[in-house]
C-alpha cells in the first residue's frame, strides 16, 4: 500500500503561473515573471508520478549503489517484498560495505514506479547512500534507433549542456559525489570533438559509436551499444547521476534522460539555439568545477527544448536549482535542503 502525505500538488501555485499541461516558453518568461516562478518554485516539492510520459517502445533500467550494507537483512526482505520485475543484487567493492541492485528492463508505467518505491524503501532501512554512490541508468537505444543525426544531435546537446546535466543530477546533494572523476568524468569535451569529426562525415553509424565509446568510465558509457544490432541489452548507460534512495529524484533523472534523447531525434530540432549557446560559451572553461554553479538562462533554455510541457519543466528545474544553493565545500559531500516529498510505502 501507498500513502502520501502530500497535498495535491495540481493545486499548488506554481500552477496559477503556469498550467502543467501547457508548454510556455519559461526562457521567454518577464523579468517579474521570472522572478515569481523561482520563488514559487522554491515551495513546491516533487514526488514520484505514477507515469511520466514515456513512450511504452522506450525501456530503461537502474543500478542503485549503496553503502553500510546489511547485506542478509536487504536479501531477505527484497525476498519477501512483493515485485512486478526482478532485481538483482551484487557486492560492490568499490565501496564501503557496497552493494548495488540492478533492475530488471523496465518501463514507464506504475508497476515500474512502485517497485522502485518498494527497493528504495528497503534500502533506506538498512543502507545509506554514501559520499561515493553512484545512480547509474541505462536507456535503451532503440529512441535513437540508426538514425545517425539523432546520435550526433545527442553528442552535440550534450557537449554544450554537460554544466547544467551535472547539476541536475547531483540530485539531492550539492555537488559531485567524491568519486566521479574515476567512474563517471565529464565527457563534453571528447564529444564535441567527436560531434566536429563526424558532423559532415560519410562514416556509418556503427563506426561512430565504436568511435564514441572511448572508455567505460566517463558520464556516459557507449560500450553496451552495438551498432545496428538493438537488442533489449542494448543501452546507453548514463554514470553521471549521484546516488539516491528517492525514487521521484531516480525518476526526474530518467525523464531528462529519455526526453533528452527523444529530442534529439525531433525533426524540428534547434540547431540554431544551439549554435547560439556554443557561441556564448565556447571562449568559458567549462568542468567539474565549475558544474556546482547555476546557470540559470542556459538551463531555462535547455528545459524549453527538450520537454513539450510544463509539469516537467518545473520538476526539471526544481532539481536544478535546489533553492539555489551552491556548494561552498565540495569535500564534505553537502545535501541541499529537501525539495522532494515522497510516498511513505509501508512494507510487511
Amino acid at each position: 500500500m501507498i500513502v502520501s502525505d502530500s497535498k495535491n500538488n495540481y493545486d499548488a501555485l506554481i500552477f496559477k503561473l503556469l498550467s502543467p499541461t501547457s508548454n510556455d516558453k519559461i526562457s521567454q518568461m518577464s523579468g517579474l515573471d521570472l522572478q515569481l516562478l523561482i520563488l514559487l518554485l522554491d515551495e513546491y516539492y516533487i514526488e514520484l508520478r505514477d507515469s511520466i510520459g514515456v513512450d511504452q517502445s522506450n525501456t530503461f533500467g537502474f543500478e542503485l549503489e549503496v553503502e553500510n550494507a546489511r547485506i542478509d537483512e536487504i536479501y531477505n526482505k527484497i525476498l519477501i517484498t512483493d515485485l512486478n520485475y526482478e532485481w538483482t543484487l551484487c557486492d560492490d567493492c568499490t565501496l564501503d560495505r557496497g552493494i548495488e541492485l540492478i533492475s530488471s528492463i523496465l518501463r514507464d508505467n506504475k508497476e515500474s514506479w512502485n517497485d522502485l518505491n518498494k527497493v528504495c524503501s528497503v534500502l533506506r532501512e538498512f543502507s545509506i547512500i554514501g559520499e561515493n554512490s553512484g545512480g547509474h541508468i541505462h536507456i535503451g537505444t532503440q529512441i535513437l534507433g540508426n538514425n545517425k543525426d539523432a546520435w550526433l544531435n545527442f553528442i552535440r546537446m550534450w557537449s554544450i549542456y554537460e554544466n547544467i546535466i551535472f547539476r541536475f543530477c547531483y540530485g539531492e546533494f550539492l555537488t559531485a559525489r567524491l568519486s566521479i572523476i574515476d567512474y563517471a568524468s565529464p565527457i563534453a569535451n571528447k564529444l564535441w570533438r567527436d560531434y566536429n569529426r563526424f558532423k559532415n562525415s560519410s562514416r556509418d553509424l556503427e563506426f561512430i559509436i565504436s568511435e564514441i565509446s572511448h572508455r567505460r568510465y566517463l558520464a556516459i558509457n557507449f560500450e553496451n551499444v552495438d551498432g545496428y544490432i538493438f537488442s533489449k541489452k542494448n543501452t546507453i548507460e548514463f554514470r553521471c547521476p549521484n546516488g539516491s534512495l528517492s525514487p521521484a529524484i531516480w525518476q526526474n533523472n530518467v525523464n531528462f534522460f529519455a526526453k533528452l534523447l527523444t529530442y534529439s531525434s525531433n525533426p524540428l530540432f534547434d540547431d540554431d539555439t544551439l549554435e547560439k549557446r556554443y557561441r556564448i560559451n565556447k571562449d568559458k572553461f567549462y568542468g567539474l568545477k565549475w558544474y556546482d554553479e547555476i546557470y540559470l538562462e542556459q538551463a531555462l533554455e535547455l528545459c524549453d527544448m527538450i520537454f513539450d510541457n510544463n509539469l516537467d519543466k518545473i520538476y526539471f528545474l526544481r532539481q536544478y536549482l535546489k533553492s539555489f544553493e551552491v556548494c561552498k565545500n565540495p569535500s564534505k559531500y553537502p545535501k541541499a535542503k529537501p525539495f522532494v516529498r515522497e510516498k511513505v510505502m509501508n512494507i510487511r
